[in-house]
């Protein structure tokens, strides 16, 4: 039994690997799960999620929540229309991702989910990485022709990263000390870096 999370940068094939992770143990995955969950309880769209996960709405909305009351807002926008700001984001998105540990055997992707299940039983952080050359070629692929410059598009996703992790966890967000173990894909084959997941959950279960 086991909570597996997984963290990467843009472009660092964390997602590839947390699937295919997640089809090896026969352990369930959430990465869209959580945005799905999400507008669900926030009464927002998917769509709205993403942006404000993008930083592309949240400074609007914190200006608004810190001006006008809440009433107003539902009032301007909608009685049946949905809210959210960072606090309502993050309360929600916390008790999400510990609903999901819960269930145990499964493979959360992203949000920070590390740093909310740090003191959580039975979970392991793994962080993904692959050097910058990988990254810049799979990124390509992802973006195709829609970014002119893949490079500059890498780093202003990195530095969301940075602003994400600082504001909601207050964390250096590449701080070692986070992480069970540190997985680079440019040095290892996925199967060898599922594999020392493996090895490192049965450590701990021989140990313990």
């Amino acid at each position: 039994m086991a909570v597996i999370t997984i963290f990467g940068l843009y472009a660092s094939k964390k997602r590839g690997f947390g699937k295919a992770l997640a089809r090896k143990l026969n352990y369930d995955y959430a990465d869209r799960e959580i945005i799905r969950e999400l507008s669900r309880r926030a009464n927002i769209s998917e769509e709205y999620v993403e942006s404000y996960e993008d930083g592309r709405f949240t400074g609007l909305m914190e200006i608004l929540s810190k001006t006008v009351s809440m009433n107003f807002i539902k009032r301007l926008i909608g009685s049946r229309a949905g809210y959210i700001d960072s606090k309502i984001y993050f309360k929600l998105l916390e008790e999400i991702v510990i609903s999901l540990a819960k269930r145990d055997n499964i493979v959360i992707v992203g949000r920070g989910s590390h740093c909310i299940l740090q003191e959580y039983e039975n979970a392991y952080f793994i962080k993904i990485k692959c050097e910058w050359e990988d990254r810049v070629k799979t990124a390509g692929k992802l973006l195709s022709s829609r970014v002119c410059d893949v490079e500059e598009y890498i780093l202003e996703q990195d530095k969301k990263e940075k602003k994400f992790m600082e504001y909601f966890y207050n964390v250096d967000w590449l701080d070692p000390s986070l992480f069970s173990m540190e997985i680079n894909l440019s040095k290892v084959s996925r199967e060898e870096g599922m594999q020392q997941i493996i090895d490192l959950i049965s450590a701990r279960r021989n140990v313990a």
